[in-house]
């Protein structure tokens, strides 16, 4: 295997695992605020890292720059998103989740 198929493959599984992570988070977190971060932060890096890895392994020509492109377009697209529909959620009147806590003073 040659430098540029392992750099590539590397990449590639980084940025399946961000997004396979990113999944269980949406699945798996209490709340929507914390869904969103989780879909936001993971769904990013990992679309960012796939398209690096098959920008390195199809070197430069039209087709990487417009690999390029897009990758730069979601990079600043979807935190800006996350953060436009968390505002409407907070906005909107949709509450965090809060943990109840027991106090330890009370006793039954």
């Amino acid at each position: 295997m040659m430098i540029r198929e392992v750099i590539t493959a590397i990449l590639l599984i980084l940025g399946f695992i961000f997004l396979v992570f990113s999944a269980l988070g949406v699945m798996r977190l209490p709340d929507f605020y914390t869904r969103l971060h989780s879909s936001g932060i993971g769904e990013t890096l990992g679309i960012v890292l796939i398209g690096l890895g098959l920008i390195i392994y199809e070197g430069f020509n039209i087709l990487s720059a417009k690999i390029l492109l897009i990758m730069v377009s979601i990079f600043l697209v979807n935190p800006v998103g996350t953060h436009l529909i968390g505002k409407a959620a907070m906005e909107s009147g949709h509450r965090p989740w809060e943990e109840e806590h027991k106090d330890a003073s009370i006793s039954d």
